[in-house]
This record gives structure tokens, sequence and C-alpha cells, in this order.
């Protein structure tokens, strides 16, 4: 794996969203325990019972808010997309992003962001400010990211190991002087 390709990276699957949420909260997780400052967003996903509708919240990675981006549909199944919890998560992540972080993760390149929306403008943010960022993509979009990022990327697979791998590396890239503090931290 080559890190110095490109500070950007996606883990492309097949898997259902909510797989890839945890595995991008447990990525986290395990940065942070390696002392790496993160921004971004990530997704969690609250079962509720009588409903099929889990309550989905974005955690700002920067400040640990979460904002619950999700509402109910009256008298139907399913729930939809609450644009101004979306808005609101999208400012605290763009906040973080700019100050503190010295990696993003972006849970996903979904179908907002492929028309467009939804996090787009976060995932452009840290690219424009060098920052490593990591993120994912389903194969059936792939396409609409790659014509947002273009062709410098790298592809990782949803292994844990391997994306901290490659997120330590990118941190590393960046700023060397925070290798040896991300090795101790390991250790």
């Amino acid at each position: 794996m080559n890190v110095l390709a490109s500070p950007i990276a996606a883990v492309v699957h097949e898997t259902h969203s909510t797989a890839i949420d945890r595995l991008m909260l447990e990525a986290a997780r395990r940065l942070r325990a390696r002392g790496v400052k993160l921004g971004g967003l990530v997704q969690h996903n609250v079962a509720k019972n009588g409903t099929d509708c889990a309550e989905m919240l974005l955690e700002d990675l920067a400040s640990g808010l979460h904002v619950t981006i999700s509402l109910e549909r009256r008298g139907g199944s399913g729930c939809r997309l609450d644009a101004a919890g979306l808005a609101e998560a999208a400012a605290l992540g763009a906040r973080g992003i700019a100050s503190v972080a010295d990696f993003v993760i972006i849970s996903k390149f979904g179908a907002q962001e492929a028309a467009g929306k939804g996090l787009r403008e976060e995932i452009a943010q840290a690219v424009m400010c060098g920052k490593p960022l990591l993120t994912s993509v389903s194969s059936r979009l792939l396409s609409a990211f790659e014509d947002f990022i273009g062709e410098r990327w790298t592809k990782l697979s949803p292994d844990l190991d391997t994306i901290e791998a490659w997120a330590l590396a990118a941190v590393a890239a960046r700023e060397p002087t925070l290798a040896p503090a991300l090795d101790r931290a390991g250790a």
C-alpha cells in the first residue's frame, strides 16, 4: 500500500451501510486511542422498538457532540433525512476540520453526496486543507465518487487493521513530527 499516492482513502463496499457505519466508528475509536486529532463526522444508528427506522445520529469527531439527522415518517415505514439536523452537524464538522484535526473521517460518500448535497462540502474542505481523509463509498456510487474526487485516492478493504495502518501512515506523512508519538500511543 503506497500511502503517499494520495491523502484520500475510501472503503469501497457492497455491504449494508450500518455495518460500514460501525466500521468507521471503530476506526475513529482506534485512531483517537492512538492520539490522532480527529475531525469530521461518523454515523451512529440507534435501533428503536416498534419501528424499522433506526435513529441516525452524526457525531462530530472534534467536539464529541451528537446531532440527530433522521425523522420518523408518520403513518409510514422507514425514516427520512432531517435536512436541518444534517446542516447543523455539517457546520460542527466544518469547524473541526478547519481547526484541530490532523485526520478527517466522513462516514460515507452516499446518495446525498453523489447528488451534490449532504457532506460533500466537508469532504471538499478536508481535501482543500490537505488533511488526510477517510470515507466509505458503495460500489454503486463509485463513479460519482470518482467524478467528484478524481482518480488520486486509495481504495481500502473494510478491514480495521488496514484502515488504521493507512490512517497512521497518512498522518505521519503530513506531519512527520507526530509519527513517534503515534507509535508510542499504540505500544
